[in-house]
Protein backbone atom coordinates (compact mmCIF):
# COMPACT_ATOMS: atom_id res chain seq x y z
CA UNK A 1 0.00 0.00 0.00
CA UNK A 2 1.76 3.11 -1.24
CA UNK A 3 1.68 6.25 0.87
CA UNK A 4 1.26 8.47 -2.23
CA UNK A 5 -2.02 6.69 -2.93
CA UNK A 6 -3.19 7.19 0.65
CA UNK A 7 -2.24 10.87 0.50
CA UNK A 8 -4.17 11.25 -2.77
CA UNK A 9 -7.21 9.64 -1.14
CA UNK A 10 -7.13 12.11 1.77
CA UNK A 11 -6.90 15.12 -0.54
CA UNK A 12 -9.81 13.94 -2.69
CA UNK A 13 -11.85 13.20 0.45
CA UNK A 14 -11.18 16.67 1.81
CA UNK A 15 -11.91 18.53 -1.43
CA UNK A 16 -14.58 16.18 -2.83
CA UNK A 17 -13.02 16.78 -6.21
CA UNK A 18 -10.43 14.82 -8.20
CA UNK A 19 -9.37 17.81 -10.32
CA UNK A 20 -8.67 20.11 -7.35
CA UNK A 21 -6.85 17.33 -5.47
CA UNK A 22 -4.68 16.64 -8.53
CA UNK A 23 -3.79 20.33 -8.83
CA UNK A 24 -2.75 20.54 -5.17
CA UNK A 25 -0.69 17.37 -5.40
CA UNK A 26 0.96 18.36 -8.68
CA UNK A 27 -0.42 15.38 -10.60
CA UNK A 28 -2.72 15.06 -13.56
CA UNK A 29 -6.34 14.15 -12.83
CA UNK A 30 -5.86 10.80 -14.55
CA UNK A 31 -2.89 10.01 -12.26
CA UNK A 32 -4.97 10.69 -9.15
CA UNK A 33 -7.79 8.55 -10.56
CA UNK A 34 -5.35 5.67 -11.10
CA UNK A 35 -3.93 6.06 -7.54
CA UNK A 36 -7.41 5.86 -6.02
CA UNK A 37 -8.29 2.85 -8.18
CA UNK A 38 -5.05 1.10 -7.07
CA UNK A 39 -5.90 1.79 -3.43
CA UNK A 40 -9.48 0.53 -3.81
CA UNK A 41 -8.19 -2.64 -5.49
CA UNK A 42 -5.78 -3.30 -2.60
CA UNK A 43 -8.47 -2.66 0.01
CA UNK A 44 -11.17 -4.62 -1.78
CA UNK A 45 -13.88 -1.98 -1.48
CA UNK A 46 -14.87 1.34 -3.05
CA UNK A 47 -13.79 4.55 -1.32
CA UNK A 48 -15.88 7.03 -3.32
CA UNK A 49 -19.30 7.19 -4.91
CA UNK A 50 -18.96 8.84 -8.30
CA UNK A 51 -22.33 10.12 -9.47
CA UNK A 52 -21.95 12.43 -12.41
CA UNK A 53 -19.46 15.14 -11.42
CA UNK A 54 -20.19 14.65 -7.72
CA UNK A 55 -17.69 12.75 -5.55
CA UNK A 56 -18.51 11.58 -2.03
CA UNK A 57 -17.11 9.05 0.41
CA UNK A 58 -18.71 5.66 0.73
CA UNK A 59 -19.42 4.38 4.27
CA UNK A 60 -16.24 2.30 4.06
CA UNK A 61 -14.38 5.34 2.78
CA UNK A 62 -15.51 7.28 5.86
CA UNK A 63 -14.09 4.53 8.07
CA UNK A 64 -10.85 4.32 6.11
CA UNK A 65 -10.08 8.04 6.68
CA UNK A 66 -9.03 7.25 10.26
CA UNK A 67 -6.69 4.49 9.08
CA UNK A 68 -5.29 6.68 6.32
CA UNK A 69 -4.43 9.45 8.76
CA UNK A 70 -2.78 6.89 11.03
CA UNK A 71 -0.65 5.68 8.10
CA UNK A 72 0.60 9.24 7.56
CA UNK A 73 1.30 9.74 11.26
CA UNK A 74 3.40 6.57 11.25
CA UNK A 75 5.23 7.81 8.16
CA UNK A 76 6.03 11.06 9.99
CA UNK A 77 7.28 9.17 13.05
CA UNK A 78 9.41 6.92 10.86
CA UNK A 79 11.02 9.91 9.19
CA UNK A 80 11.74 11.47 12.58
CA UNK A 81 13.25 8.18 13.75
CA UNK A 82 15.53 8.14 10.72
CA UNK A 83 16.58 11.75 11.29
CA UNK A 84 17.39 10.99 14.95
CA UNK A 85 19.10 7.66 14.24
CA UNK A 86 22.46 9.17 15.13
CA UNK A 87 21.23 10.59 18.44
CA UNK A 88 22.23 8.39 21.39
CA UNK A 89 19.59 8.45 24.12
CA UNK A 90 18.05 6.24 26.80
CA UNK A 91 19.43 5.09 30.16
CA UNK A 92 22.84 3.61 30.95
CA UNK A 93 22.92 1.52 34.14
CA UNK A 94 26.57 1.40 35.16
CA UNK A 95 28.04 -0.59 38.04
CA UNK A 96 31.53 0.45 39.06
CA UNK A 97 34.14 -0.22 41.71
CA UNK A 98 34.29 2.88 43.91
CA UNK A 99 37.97 3.61 43.27
CA UNK A 100 37.46 3.36 39.51
CA UNK A 101 34.48 5.68 39.76
CA UNK A 102 36.36 8.36 41.72
CA UNK A 103 39.65 8.20 39.79
CA UNK A 104 38.50 7.12 36.33
CA UNK A 105 34.81 7.47 35.54
CA UNK A 106 34.05 10.75 37.34
CA UNK A 107 36.51 12.66 35.18
CA UNK A 108 34.97 11.18 32.02
CA UNK A 109 31.34 12.01 32.87
CA UNK A 110 31.46 15.66 31.69
CA UNK A 111 32.89 14.52 28.36
CA UNK A 112 30.28 11.78 28.02
CA UNK A 113 27.41 14.13 28.92
CA UNK A 114 28.66 16.78 26.51
CA UNK A 115 28.78 14.26 23.68
CA UNK A 116 25.57 12.38 24.60
CA UNK A 117 23.34 14.83 26.50
CA UNK A 118 20.21 12.70 25.91
CA UNK A 119 21.60 9.74 27.88
CA UNK A 120 20.56 9.33 31.52
CA UNK A 121 23.21 7.60 33.66
CA UNK A 122 22.45 5.54 36.76
CA UNK A 123 25.56 4.51 38.73
CA UNK A 124 25.91 1.95 41.50
CA UNK A 125 29.17 1.33 43.39
CA UNK A 126 29.88 -2.07 44.92
CA UNK A 127 32.47 -4.82 45.26
CA UNK A 128 33.38 -6.93 42.25
CA UNK A 129 31.29 -9.90 43.44
CA UNK A 130 28.23 -7.71 43.98
CA UNK A 131 28.65 -6.08 40.57
CA UNK A 132 28.74 -9.47 38.84
CA UNK A 133 25.61 -10.54 40.73
CA UNK A 134 23.70 -7.40 39.68
CA UNK A 135 24.88 -7.82 36.08
CA UNK A 136 23.60 -11.40 35.95
CA UNK A 137 20.25 -10.31 37.40
CA UNK A 138 19.96 -7.61 34.70
CA UNK A 139 20.05 -4.84 37.29
CA UNK A 140 23.01 -3.30 35.45
CA UNK A 141 23.85 -2.92 31.77
CA UNK A 142 27.61 -2.92 32.15
CA UNK A 143 30.14 -3.09 35.01
CA UNK A 144 33.61 -1.60 35.47
CA UNK A 145 35.75 -3.41 38.02
CA UNK A 146 39.23 -4.47 39.04
CA UNK A 147 40.11 -8.17 38.93
CA UNK A 148 42.25 -10.85 37.37
CA UNK A 149 41.43 -11.61 33.75
CA UNK A 150 39.06 -14.48 34.53
CA UNK A 151 36.92 -16.20 31.90
CA UNK A 152 33.20 -16.09 32.62
CA UNK A 153 31.12 -18.06 30.12
CA UNK A 154 28.13 -15.75 30.54
CA UNK A 155 30.06 -12.47 30.32
CA UNK A 156 31.96 -10.50 27.69
CA UNK A 157 34.93 -8.24 28.40
CA UNK A 158 34.62 -5.12 26.27
CA UNK A 159 37.84 -3.51 27.50
CA UNK A 160 40.78 -4.45 29.72
CA UNK A 161 43.65 -2.34 30.94
CA UNK A 162 46.57 -3.34 33.24
CA UNK A 163 46.72 -1.90 36.74
CA UNK A 164 49.83 -2.08 38.94
CA UNK A 165 49.67 -2.18 42.73
CA UNK A 166 52.25 -0.01 44.47
CA UNK A 167 53.58 0.75 47.92
CA UNK A 168 53.40 4.47 48.61
CA UNK A 169 54.25 6.99 51.31
CA UNK A 170 54.61 10.75 51.70
CA UNK A 171 57.21 12.28 49.39
CA UNK A 172 59.18 13.53 52.42
CA UNK A 173 59.33 10.10 54.01
CA UNK A 174 62.74 8.55 54.70
CA UNK A 175 61.54 5.48 52.81
CA UNK A 176 61.02 7.45 49.58
CA UNK A 177 64.76 7.79 49.03
CA UNK A 178 65.68 4.15 49.63
CA UNK A 179 66.17 1.36 47.09
CA UNK A 180 65.22 -2.31 47.22
CA UNK A 181 63.42 -2.20 50.56
CA UNK A 182 62.67 -5.73 51.88
CA UNK A 183 58.99 -6.58 52.12
CA UNK A 184 59.39 -7.67 55.75
CA UNK A 185 60.72 -4.22 56.63
CA UNK A 186 57.85 -2.41 54.94
CA UNK A 187 55.38 -4.56 56.85
CA UNK A 188 56.79 -3.18 60.10
CA UNK A 189 55.90 0.36 59.07
CA UNK A 190 52.57 1.92 60.15
CA UNK A 191 50.26 0.49 57.49
CA UNK A 192 47.13 2.34 56.39
CA UNK A 193 45.13 -0.17 54.39
CA UNK A 194 41.69 -0.62 52.93
CA UNK A 195 39.33 -3.18 54.39
CA UNK A 196 39.79 -6.86 53.53
CA UNK A 197 37.05 -7.03 50.86
CA UNK A 198 39.08 -4.73 48.56
CA UNK A 199 40.87 -6.90 46.00
CA UNK A 200 44.18 -5.05 46.32
CA UNK A 201 44.09 -5.55 50.09
CA UNK A 202 43.51 -9.28 49.58
CA UNK A 203 46.50 -9.40 47.23
CA UNK A 204 48.75 -7.85 49.88
CA UNK A 205 47.45 -10.29 52.51
CA UNK A 206 48.33 -13.20 50.21
CA UNK A 207 51.78 -11.81 49.39
CA UNK A 208 52.52 -11.43 53.10
CA UNK A 209 51.33 -15.00 53.76
CA UNK A 210 53.54 -16.37 50.96
CA UNK A 211 56.53 -14.75 52.68
CA UNK A 212 55.49 -15.86 56.20
CA UNK A 213 55.02 -12.24 57.23
CA UNK A 214 52.33 -11.14 59.66
CA UNK A 215 50.30 -8.24 58.32
CA UNK A 216 49.07 -5.89 61.05
CA UNK A 217 47.83 -2.50 59.78
CA UNK A 218 47.40 0.18 62.38
CA UNK A 219 44.43 1.58 60.46
CA UNK A 220 41.85 0.02 58.14
CA UNK A 221 39.49 2.40 56.37
CA UNK A 222 37.05 1.89 53.51
CA UNK A 223 37.73 5.26 51.90
CA UNK A 224 40.72 5.78 49.63
CA UNK A 225 40.50 9.57 49.77
CA UNK A 226 41.01 9.37 53.54
CA UNK A 227 43.94 6.99 53.03
CA UNK A 228 45.62 9.47 50.66
CA UNK A 229 45.02 12.37 53.02
CA UNK A 230 46.66 10.51 55.91
CA UNK A 231 49.61 9.40 53.74
CA UNK A 232 50.27 13.03 52.79
CA UNK A 233 50.43 13.85 56.50
CA UNK A 234 53.24 11.27 56.79
CA UNK A 235 51.19 8.91 58.90
CA UNK A 236 52.41 5.70 57.27
CA UNK A 237 52.57 3.48 54.19
CA UNK A 238 49.85 2.05 51.97
CA UNK A 239 49.42 -0.33 49.04
CA UNK A 240 47.17 0.96 46.28
CA UNK A 241 46.37 0.82 42.54
CA UNK A 242 48.49 3.07 40.34
CA UNK A 243 45.51 5.03 38.96
CA UNK A 244 44.66 6.15 42.51
CA UNK A 245 48.22 7.43 43.04
CA UNK A 246 48.95 9.02 39.68
CA UNK A 247 47.85 12.58 40.48
CA UNK A 248 49.40 12.72 43.97
CA UNK A 249 52.71 11.28 42.78
CA UNK A 250 52.90 13.69 39.85
CA UNK A 251 52.20 16.63 42.17
CA UNK A 252 55.08 15.57 44.42
CA UNK A 253 52.88 14.92 47.47
CA UNK A 254 53.39 11.15 47.49
CA UNK A 255 56.23 8.89 46.37
CA UNK A 256 56.23 5.32 45.12
CA UNK A 257 58.43 3.05 47.22
CA UNK A 258 61.03 0.68 45.81
CA UNK A 259 60.01 -2.50 47.64
CA UNK A 260 61.29 -6.00 46.94
CA UNK A 261 58.28 -8.27 46.38
CA UNK A 262 56.57 -10.23 43.65
CA UNK A 263 54.97 -7.68 41.36
CA UNK A 264 51.18 -7.82 41.56
CA UNK A 265 49.16 -6.75 38.55
CA UNK A 266 45.41 -6.67 38.13
CA UNK A 267 43.21 -5.48 35.29
CA UNK A 268 40.49 -2.87 35.08
CA UNK A 269 37.71 -4.49 33.07
CA UNK A 270 34.52 -3.34 31.39
CA UNK A 271 32.10 -6.28 31.30
CA UNK A 272 28.57 -6.93 30.03
CA UNK A 273 26.39 -10.05 29.91
CA UNK A 274 26.70 -12.09 26.72
CA UNK A 275 22.91 -12.11 26.26
CA UNK A 276 22.61 -8.36 26.68
CA UNK A 277 21.64 -6.27 23.66
CA UNK A 278 24.38 -3.66 23.21
CA UNK A 279 22.50 -0.38 23.24
CA UNK A 280 23.96 2.73 21.60
CA UNK A 281 24.58 4.27 25.03
CA UNK A 282 26.49 1.16 26.15
CA UNK A 283 28.58 1.24 22.98
CA UNK A 284 29.27 4.94 23.49
CA UNK A 285 30.51 4.34 27.05
CA UNK A 286 32.63 1.38 25.98
CA UNK A 287 34.27 3.52 23.32
CA UNK A 288 34.94 6.30 25.82
CA UNK A 289 36.69 3.92 28.23
CA UNK A 290 38.72 2.40 25.40
CA UNK A 291 39.87 5.82 24.24
CA UNK A 292 40.72 6.84 27.80
CA UNK A 293 42.71 3.65 28.41
CA UNK A 294 44.65 3.95 25.15
CA UNK A 295 45.52 7.61 25.79
CA UNK A 296 46.93 6.72 29.21
CA UNK A 297 48.98 3.79 27.89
Amino acid sequence: MELKNINAFLRVAELNNFTKAAAELGYSQSSVTVQIQQLEKELGFALFDRIGKSVSLTPMGEIFIGYANEFLRLESKTKALKENAGVVSGTLRLGVLESLFVWKVADLLPQFHSKYPAVKIEIKSATGAALYRMLRQNELDIIYLLDYVIYHRDCVRACTSPVSLKFVAAAGSELSGRKDIPLAEIMKEPLILTERDAIYRRELDQEAARNDIELEPFLEVDNLEVVLRLLKKQMGVSFLPDYVLHESVNSGELALLDVRYNVINLWSQLVYHKNKFITPQMQAFIQLIRESSSSIS
